[in-house]
């Protein structure tokens, strides 16, 4: 199930330290979310999850990448549910929902296999 940022985000690079979309302000470097002015609370994992979205705009990034980035190799963590209240908790803070996304798409991907004969 990956995850892309939309095209509303706007295209953005780390050199770039504020990015501004809608109506809302992110600074990569102080780790603070703004909308209209006004601080909205985010967590860090969130928060670092949003910044490789935001990196990413228009682009998949695969849940592989996203536990390299977001989790060290040594960390064990139940990664589904990390990443899921991850997501949610960025779609709460914009305003976004999973069922008519704005800013961040669900790809979910069906895998397929076929079988050779015996």
């Amino acid at each position: 199930m990956p995850f892309s940022g939309r095209k509303d985000f706007p295209s953005s690079s780390r050199r770039s330290q504020r990015i501004a979309f809608d109506n809302f302000e992110v600074d990569l470097r102080s780790g603070e979310v703004h909308k209209n002015g006004a601080r909205i609370r985010l967590q860090a994992q969130p928060f670092q999850l949003l910044g490789l979205l935001l990196e990413n705009v228009g682009e998949v990034v695969t849940r592989e990448e996203i536990c390299r980035q977001l989790w060290p190799a040594d960390t064990f963590v139940d990664f589904e549910h990390s990443l899921a209240a991850a997501v949610n908790k960025i779609r709460e803070a914009l305003g976004d929902s999973a069922e008519n996304p704005k800013y961040i798409e669900t790809h979910v991907i069906s895998h397929n296999r076929t079988s050779g004969p015996e």
